[in-house]
């Protein structure tokens, strides 16, 4: 485990152990409101660009628990063609254990080892770079998602755009960063999402109606091309 991969280990194991993270996984509002929106998106960006997605392999980075596998494969996607990379022992094997026909690739992502036949028409990942602090790593993880990435094909990010002053082991990421690390794309489609969390979680049901304003949103669903 290199110096960057092992801060961010160390960076998940302090947070099980926060009571605050315990206290904003348990706002069922916020949680249902945040996900839904993205989910409607995720399922209008693969439909518009794949039509029928029974052929489409897809990879996610840092895929923790599982919690976004259903969705994809309740748009259409087959189990046999979902694939999903854990660097963390404990949430690598309840993945496995909840999505025993998935592959999945232990560890550091920039490490992977995968058949030069295999690769992906999505490669996604959510809420994972702005864990990792140094640039040059992410670099590095960026290059790795473009190789994986099959011609025609999108890498589908989830992330937020602004620091969170409560927490110092993650740095938000604007549109002009994304655009730098995968330079290699001719095209970059944003959407403004997810109303700020500590808007979010406050209003609880109300979340729909203060959502409406995109200056309150806080995170970015891109749709990356190649």
């Amino acid at each position: 485990m290199n110096g960057e991969t092992l801060k961010i280990f160390e960076q998940y194991e302090r947070r099980k152990n926060n009571e605050r993270v315990k206290r904003d996984a348990a706002n069922f509002y916020f949680n249902h409101f945040a996900q839904s929106e993205r989910e409607l998106l995720y399922t209008e960006i693969i439909r518009k660009r794949f039509g029928s997605p029974d052929s489409v392999k897809l990879l996610e980075i840092g895929a923790g628990t599982g919690g976004n596998l259903f969705l994809f494969k309740r748009i259409g996607l087959k189990w046999e063609n979902i694939f999903a990379n854990e660097l963390l022992p404990d949430r690598l094997e309840d993945l496995r254990n909840s999505f025993p026909k998935i592959k999945t690739f232990k560890g550091d992502a920039c490490d992977m080892e995968i058949n030069k036949e295999l690769s992906f028409d999505i490669v996604f990942q959510s809420t994972v770079f702005t864990s990792i602090l140094d640039f040059d790593f992410k670099i590095k993880l960026a290059d790795k998602m473009w190789s994986l990435l099959n011609p025609g094909g999108i890498i589908l990010w989830y992330d937020f755009s602004f620091d969170n002053p409560r927490n110092k082991d993650v740095k938000g990421i604007k549109k002009k960063e994304i655009a730098k690390l995968f330079s290699k794309s001719d095209r970059i489609t944003f959407h403004k999402t997810t109303l700020a969390p500590p808007i979010g979680r406050k209003v609880k049901k109300l979340y729909p109606f203060f959502n409406v304003f995109p200056f309150l949103r806080t995170h970015l669903i891109a749709e990356i091309e190649k």
